[in-house]
């Protein structure tokens, strides 16, 4: 389903300005929510193995990403947003955190193919217009048997009023209720974990290996 034009304008000002130009905004989302937004977000540790090659796409604030870094042994970080891009390499040279950060897009990764051991990506997926596109990409730069793990928005498995509600509300905002397990799928790899969790269990971590 295409967004319609008042969901672009609002998500291009979101995107431009909230997400962008006020990176140090968007990082106090956690504040915000008192510790829920992190906790979810921070899901995704769990499912990354220690070790090897980490690459987080969309990492926003770089908090995640800097739990990423100090377990991985190279750890490679990318968005499309400059500010975010700045505002986590800052984040990270504080920490004195070794990290590759570079700006570019999901659809179009610049690495070569098996480069990395997990590929992460936490409330970004919902974002991309083109599903399998993405996932194809993402599981091209996974080398064997390597993960992508996901944490993002869905509909819920068992039809609750509440989960729909809230994931229909992601929906009407521009997000996109992907189907990732069947996307992961067609990308040639094979769902290993799949849990739901949040209000009314519209989160949901998805765990693809590729064998």
């Amino acid at each position: 389903m295409a967004r319609t034009s008042s969901q672009e304008r609002w998500l291009k000002f979101f995107n431009d300005v909230v997400y962008n130009a006020l990176a140090p905004v968007y990082d106090g989302m956690d504040w915000l929510t008192l510790g829920a937004w992190w906790r979810l977000v921070r899901r995704a540790v769990d499912y990354v193995p220690p070790g090897g090659r980490v690459l987080e796409i969309g990492f926003g604030p770089g908090k995640l990403h800097a739990q990423l870094a100090r377990r991985a042994d190279v750890c490679v970080g990318l968005d499309l947003a400059w500010g975010m891009c700045q505002f986590t390499q800052r984040r990270l040279c504080r920490a004195e955190l070794p990290s590759r950060i570079i700006r570019g897009s999901v659809f179009a990764l610049p690495f070569p193919a098996g480069t990395f051991d997990a590929v992460v990506s936490t409330f970004a997926f919902s974002g991309f217009p083109n599903g399998q596109a993405a996932m194809s990409e993402m599981a091209r730069i996974t080398k064997r048997p390597g993960r992508v793990v996901l944490i993002d928005i869905g509909q819920p498995a068992d039809g609750n009023r509440v989960g729909t509600f809230w994931a229909h509300l992601w929906e009407k905002m521009g997000d996109f209720l992907h189907d990732q397990p069947a996307l992961m799928q067609a990308s040639g790899l094979d769902m290993i974990n799949f849990e739901e969790f949040g209000p009314g269990k519209h989160i949901r971590a998805v765990v693809g290996c590729k064998l």
